[in-house]
């Protein structure tokens, strides 16, 4: 089972949460990998503090980890991923390959807006990944406060539960963590700690879980891909690649599912009209050089929209997103 751990927003307790849900599932003696997916290590820098070898832990913080989860995984049955934030590439990467995705958010309206992005992109997974489930997890709760009711309440309106588990601002959190320690390790009896056994209780933790259902996401996604680009006037490459992109003044996140040196793809829930400008951004997995390109938008269905390339730059941002030299 593939536990991940995502928000668009940073500052949730993704980390937090991550390192005391791997420890929990490691007590009931059980192999347990946690993927460090966030380029700042955290989760390496806090297993180093007292040399914690009670789970696994590998630092993995690439958008490829679909491609590499099989593996990676292959000797686990529970695999715990700490998602980074405000990465879309690596995100979607994640969701992929997630059984179950944790939503971890603030009781705050900073908090819920952000949220937002990430529940959209679970949706964009979904259409890969079936067995992807989305929960919503209220944390960093002032004790004492009704702000966690609050946000449940305003939770209602979107189409994801919510856990009944509340995981307040608890300072054993932060001591258990200076320490190299899961709070369960740190203070068992402290309330911290019960919050997260209760949490754990709650997951449906699925013993029988099996690789082969990677195996069928990859499938599905290349002919998912090979759908899209057959019968084109160039050749199409197939890669899965976060891009922001600007039309008429507005901004918008989406990915590429193919790129020709006529022009690309990008999935999106929006809908545009034919024939108007479109910058896109993204950053090249090969070298993390960001690249630019303008275009026209020539097809805007339910599924994305077909953009057709105007500047000479194309050539580069092919070899970029393909990871040629």
């Amino acid at each position: 089972m593939i536990i991940s751990l995502v928000n668009h927003k940073g500052g949730v307790g993704k980390t937090t949460l991550a390192i005391n849900i791997a420890f929990y599932i490691a007590s009931k003696d059980q192999k347990v990998l946690l993927i460090d997916a966030d380029p700042q290590g955290s989760v390496l820098q806090w297993q180093a503090i007292c040399d914690n070898n009670t789970f696994d832990v590998i630092h993995h913080p690439k958008d490829t980890l679909h491609a590499d989860i099989i593996e990676l995984a292959k000797d686990y049955k529970y695999i715990v991923i700490d998602a980074p934030p405000s990465n879309l590439g690596i995100n979607l990467s994640i969701l992929l390959t997630t059984n179950l995705a944790i939503l971890p958010i603030e009781p705050s309206p900073l908090s819920m807006w952000a949220s937002k992005k990430t529940v959209a992109l679970i949706k964009n997974a979904r259409r890969h990944n079936s067995r992807l489930a989305g929960h919503f997890l209220i944390s960093r709760r002032v004790v004492g406060t009704a702000l966690g009711r609050d946000v449940r309440e305003a939770l209602d309106s979107i189409d994801m539960a919510v856990a009944k588990t509340e995981i307040c601002q608890r300072t054993d959190f932060v001591r258990s963590l200076k320490q190299g320690l899961s709070v369960l390790q740190y203070a068992p009896s402290s309330e911290a700690a019960k919050e997260i056994s209760r949490l754990c209780d709650e997951i449906k933790f699925d013993a029988s879980y099996s690789p082969k259902f990677l195996t069928d996401i990859k499938r599905n996604i290349h002919d998912y891909k090979v759908g899209v680009i057959e019968k084109r006037q160039h050749p199409r490459r197939v890669p899965s690649v976060a891009v922001d992109f600007a039309v008429q003044g507005r901004a918008y996140r989406g990915f590429i599912h193919n790129i020709s040196v006529g022009g690309a793809f990008i999935e999106t829930s929006e809908s545009f009209v034919v024939g108007t400008k479109i910058t896109m951004t993204f950053v090249s997995s090969k070298d993390q050089k960001p690249i630019k390109i303008t275009g026209e938008i020539v097809r805007s269905g339910p599924q994305g929209i077909g953009v057709r390339f105007k500047v000479a730059q194309r050539d580069t941002m092919i070899k970029a997103v393909t990871h040629e030299s």
